[in-house]
């Protein structure tokens, strides 16, 4: 699996976290749940959000919500082929009963 170059990977980083910064009171909330000011979380994301971006990029990682999951590509591809054999196999509503 060919993943985009880090370059492009950061600002995709970068974007992510702004936006999701960027909502009402989240650099407070953030801020007081870290024992600091909010111009400090505001200063962190200005001055060094760029370089942590590359780094992230760099060592291979992606941001993405802390709800999303992750499932490994084989797994999926293996899920995505039993039901696709399975669904060829339906030529009518009368294949999917059971006694």
């Amino acid at each position: 699996m060919d993943l985009e170059p880090p370059d492009v990977r950061a600002r995709k980083i970068t974007a992510s976290v702004l936006q999701a910064t960027q909502r009402d009171a989240t650099q407070a909330a953030i801020a007081a749940a870290m024992g600091v000011s909010e111009s400090t979380v505001s200063r962190l994301l200005s001055d060094h959000l760029d370089k942590l971006a590359l780094v992230l990029a760099y060592a291979g990682l992606k941001v993405s919500p802390a709800t999303s999951r992750c499932f490994p590509p084989d797994y999926v591809d293996a899920l995505l082929l039993m039901a696709k054999e399975h669904l060829n196999a339906v030529q009518s509503v009368r294949n999917l009963e059971w006694d």
